[in-house]
């Protein structure tokens, strides 16, 4: 997969962007395409994306963007697992709708399925012994570990950080055993009544809801890679149907976002 980066000056992170895509086997084409002395603006970034139309990286400020343009608006996001910070130190199951679902306590093992930018991830592993990030699209998986990789410079989140593991993989297909599996599967079309957040737009551009089939072997591989007394969480928009169909033991939701839990059982 061909992967253009666009940027105005040599910086370590590209440097680190082509390491991370070598030593974890990402096989990402990375082409950067310099705009020497020209400050990287909405215009540029609009003009590349008609190009290419499809997302692609942009290095603005020695930080990697994910860049799409839409409507005339060009939206740009990054992982900024910084700004997470306060939230992840006082998650709890009071704050934290995802943890009162999945019930982690400090010794579980923990599987995000699809990991996407993280943050749900990054909840998960304040609240458990280690969690594993599988994420299947190369390019969201880059950038997953080049956060990682900029984090551990910071010293109070080495041991958050050394609780996780990253990994590009369909997580269909990834051996193991877990007290909790958590699946975030791209959200059905016509599920959710507000516009989808910018973040979201840019997943929906690199990937496609799951199909009825998808579904099926989704749910029935997390429930396979379940401990004797696991169980699995889905979230979903509140008003999307459940995952291949599969009623839960129980629902824990807001006003628009609904956690499925399902207990270990064979599928």
């Amino acid at each position: 997969m061909l992967i253009p980066i666009i940027t105005n000056e040599h910086c370590a992170a590209i440097d680190t962007l082509w390491q991370l895509n070598d030593k974890h086997a990402l096989g990402l084409q990375l082409g950067v395409e310099r705009v020497d002395n020209i400050k990287i603006n909405d215009k540029i970034l609009s003009r590349y994306y008609e190009n290419y139309n499809t997302p692609f990286l942009a290095i603005i400020k020695n930080t990697p963007m994910l860049i799409k343009s839409a409507d005339g608006e060009v939206v740009k996001s990054s992982l900024n697992w910084q700004s997470l910070t306060h939230r992840i130190v006082s998650a709890g199951r009071k704050s934290e709708l995802l943890l009162q679902a999945c019930k982690i306590t400090q010794q579980m093992s923990v599987l995000d399925g699809t990991a996407g930018f993280g943050h749900d991830g990054l909840l998960l592993a304040s609240a458990a012994a280690r969690t594993t990030l599988c994420e299947s699209h190369p390019v969201m998986a880059l950038l997953l570990l080049y956060e990682y990789h900029l984090m551990l410079a910071v010293q109070n989140w080495q041991g958050l950080l050394g609780r996780i593991q990253i990994i590009h993989q369909d997580s269909t297909q990834l051996s193991g055993e877990y007290d909790c599996v958590y699946l975030d599967p791209m959200f059905p079309k016509g599920s959710y009544k507000a516009k989808v957040g910018k973040q979201m737009q840019l997943l929906h551009d690199l990937a496609k809801p799951p199909t009825v089939d998808d579904e099926e072997v989704l749910f029935c591989r997390a429930m396979q890679q379940l401990s004797a007394t696991g169980r699995l969480i889905v979230k979903r928009p509140i008003h999307a149907p459940y995952l291949a169909g599969r009623t839960p033991t129980q629902s824990v939701q807001n006003a628009a976002i609904r956690f499925d839990r399902y207990e270990s059982s064979c599928c």
